[in-house]
Order: structure tokens, then sequence, then C-alpha cells
């Protein structure tokens, strides 16, 4: 059966305004929705701080131990390793957390203890072994 180009025309036009009217309904739908979840929603910045307490979590599972350096304060996540650094004499201790914490050079930390740079390297390659040996 062949439309004629006038009943074509119909057809296009009808799908056409079917089309809108499902757009349009869907639309509607949609800034409904849009209301009902509005209604719900905080902005962050509106919250109290006790509410703001309430959406967060710590864990204390993890404890940061700190180590005083150069008047800063370094943290090691890691218990073990910072069980180990502990059982470390004061200026090797020193030694290994400015060359792996705070990323000093060797010839750096020798000029902050006034010593030469081959003997820092000596205490640092003496400390990795040391720390080796309390964590094995």
């Amino acid at each position: 059966m062949e439309l004629t180009r006038q009943e074509k025309d119909i057809v296009r036009r009808k799908f056409c305004k079917y089309c809108i009217k499902v757009m349009e309904g869907e639309a509607l739908y949609y800034l409904r929705q849009l209301e009902k979840q509005q209604e719900h929603d905080v902005c962050f910045s509106d919250l109290t701080p006790e509410q703001k307490n309430q959406l967060s979590a710590y864990d204390d599972l993890l404890e940061i131990n700190y180590f005083q350096v150069m008047d800063k304060d370094v943290p090691v996540r890691d218990e073990d390793i910072s069980d180990a650094l502990k059982k470390l004499p004061e200026q090797k201790r020193m030694i290994i957390l400015m060359a792996f914490f705070l990323d000093m050079t060797e010839q750096e930390i020798a000029d902050y203890y006034h010593l030469v740079q081959g003997t820092v390297h000596y205490h640092k390659t003496d400390s990795l072994r040391m720390l080796k040996d309390i964590l094995e």
C-alpha cells in the first residue's frame, strides 16, 4: 500500500506531534524528580560542625608516630618501621629520617651535622642494615 504525498505529510506531522508530547512529559517528570531531590538535599556549607562530624569516620587502627627532626614533625605511618626506628641510635635515626622522609641529600645532612659526606653515607648504610635486621 503506497501513501500519497499528502498522507505521508499527515503521518509525519502526527508523529512529530506525538514526539513533542512525549518529550514534554519526560521534561515535566524530570523537573518533578529534581524538586523532590532538592527537598532532601543539603549543601555541605549549610551543615553544622556536629553534622559534618557525623559524616566522617576515623580509623583508630592506624597510629601515626611522629619524630622530631630539624624542628619538624615527621610522620611515620607504618608501626613496624616506627618501632624499628626507635631502636636505632639517635644520630643514625636522624640521618635515616632526613634522607628518606625529608628527601635530603647526604651532603645536606653532612652540612647540617658538620660531618664529612662519607661519614653520613656510612651511617646511612649501617642504619639501613640495622633496620633490615630489626625488621626481619
